[in-house]
């Protein structure tokens, strides 16, 4: 069976690499990358997002590796890989944000063919493709002034098949927790929408792109296609801790975060991670680690305002 996008048909055994038309802007249209990977046989169609966070450069590495790599030929349903979600943020280099309106892509799903133009590159994405899928897998990486490692997150739901489906995608990814997180305009609008299991990863840093982040992502979804069936091999499946005691520390001034510590770090309870500094070197906080536990995410810069996360110690 053919996969429609508007009009182009993308027949059993093909690949297309294209762009679909969202909207029109002052100076230029926005278009859409994807690419879509029809298997030779009937199967699970999985859409993997990326991009959606226009700076969260490793899974964006991720998905053109993913389309580098698998052949039509030896697929079984269909892969969708969105690389770049979120193109005006992406030329802008602009964390979060679409430059056009300052909304946040990952705010506003499943979003409005009438709204503004964030909003209309959600409906599309929505209606062109999370509609025909059977799984969703959205990619992301900490973004900047930020990094983060190995996460993995999957969305809250009163369906217990639904919840298990979405566990079993999360442990294809060499993870080191899984936490539930609520459906606020996510990727996540699609399991109470249309009872597709989503998941959502967290493993990153805009600069450096590392490799182990990069690798994390691929291997992920090459091993998530295995245990759909889309791919021949054995499946290994994680088994991290679902849900583990998390505590995020903040600053309680603002100035310079001295930190001591790097993401993914094995650390004590009690152990000092870092200083916030006046700017003239007085200090004013010392950053003490409130679990024993891993370092799972960690403000990298090094202004920062009273209120800001400096880091989330999470127990594995």
């Amino acid at each position: 069976m053919s996969f429609k996008v508007n009009d182009v048909k993308i027949n059993r055994g093909e690949m297309l690499r294209s762009y679909l038309h969202v909207a029109q802007a002052s100076t230029h249209k926005v278009q859409l990358p994807y690419i879509v990977i029809n298997g030779i046989t009937e199967g699970p169609v999985l859409t993997v997002l990326s991009g959606v966070h226009s700076i969260e450069y490793a899974p964006i590495e991720a998905v053109l590796r993913l389309a580098d790599n698998i052949e039509a030929q030896h697929l079984r349903g269909t892969l969708i890989l969105l690389p770049v979600v979120n193109t005006e943020g992406f030329h802008a280099r602009k964390s979060y944000e679409n430059q056009l309106d300052h909304l946040n892509q990952n705010k506003v799903f499943p979003g409005d063919s009438e709204g503004s133009m964030t909003r209309r590159v959600a409906n599309t994405v929505f209606k062109q493709f999370v509609a025909k899928s059977s799984h969703l897998a959205d990619l992301h990486s900490a973004d900047l002034g930020e990094d983060a490692t190995r996460g993995m997150f999957i969305y809250r739901t009163e369906d217990q098949k639904l919840r298990d489906l979405m566990l079993d995608m999360a442990r294809s990814f060499d993870c080191d927790f899984i936490e539930t997180t609520d459906i606020s305009g996510n990727i996540g609008e699609a399991v109470n929408r249309y009872k597709i299991p989503c998941i959502m990863t967290e493993s990153g840093a805009p600069y450096p792109v590392r490799e182990t982040d990069v690798s994390y992502h691929y291997r992920g979804v090459m091993n998530l296609m295995r245990l759909l069936g889309m791919l021949e091999g054995e499946t290994v499946l994680s088994n991290p801790p679902v849900d583990p005691p998390s505590k995020r520390v903040y600053a309680l001034h603002g100035g310079i975060w001295r930190m001591n510590v790097e993401v993914g770090q094995k650390v004590q309870k009690g152990e000092r991670l870092g200083v916030v500094s006046s700017l003239i070197g007085e200090e004013l906080q010392d950053a003490i680690s409130p679990l024993k536990g891993v370092v799972s995410f960690l403000r990298t810069s090094l202004s920062v305002n009273e209120g800001d996360t400096l880091f989330y110690v999470t127990e594995v």
